[in-house]
């Protein structure tokens, strides 16, 4: 839990949205939103090696990063909606919006639980929102420890990222892509993670 944290305002957050989750007869879904920019570069996290041993991991300039912004289902966290752009801002944010309603066009409402950041509270975002059936619920400030979705970037970071090489940009993108096409395999982890 971060420091600066408000304790009670987390936990009436948690209450607001425990009812909204537990109501059966609301026809609602709710996601977790949040971007994150993997850089291209080894992460070296931990390993085990004989005393007087080294390992030597390869390296690159890890100036490239793919910037993505996502959603997941906070009852099925293998339901996530990605949107990868050039930079997270509200277009981008407004195109994974719009990927979500289409995908849920059932339902009457979608909450969407997001950080303060600012492309989440532009003005283009909040135009869309007007006519949409997604409501957006804001963290409190210093609140990461209740975004579901950054459960997952870390669980992204060690399949992918971590202790690993990719020699080109192009290989390192596609094995972050392939990680969300093929996140299906991952759910036992995910449901006890998340």
């Amino acid at each position: 839990v971060p420091g600066k944290a408000d304790k009670r305002a987390q936990e009436e957050f948690l209450h607001e949205l425990e009812r909204k989750l537990h109501n059966p007869r609301a026809n609602t879904a709710i996601y977790y939103a949040d971007g994150t920019h993997p850089q291209h570069n080894t992460h070296c996290s931990y390993g085990w090696i004989k005393r007087g041993q080294n390992k030597e991991i390869k390296t690159n300039t890890g100036r490239q990063r793919i910037n993505i912004n996502g959603l997941v289902n906070a009852h099925d966290p293998t339901d996530v909606i990605i949107e990868e752009s050039a930079s997270i801002n509200a277009q981008s944010t407004v195109l994974m919006l719009k990927k979500l309603e289409k995908m849920n066009s059932d339902l009457k409402t979608i909450y969407v639980v997001a950080d303060n950041a600012r492309y989440y509270r532009n003005q283009l975002v909040k135009e869309f929102l007007e006519t949409s059936k997604i409501k957006i619920i804001f963290l409190h400030p210093y609140s990461p420890n209740l975004n579901l979705i950054e459960r997952l970037w870390r669980f992204l970071k060690k399949i992918v990222l971590y202790n690993k090489y990719y020699e080109t940009f192009s290989e390192f993108r596609a094995a972050i892509l392939n990680f969300f096409k093929n996140i299906k395999h991952f759910k036992p982890q995910l449901q006890s993670l998340m």
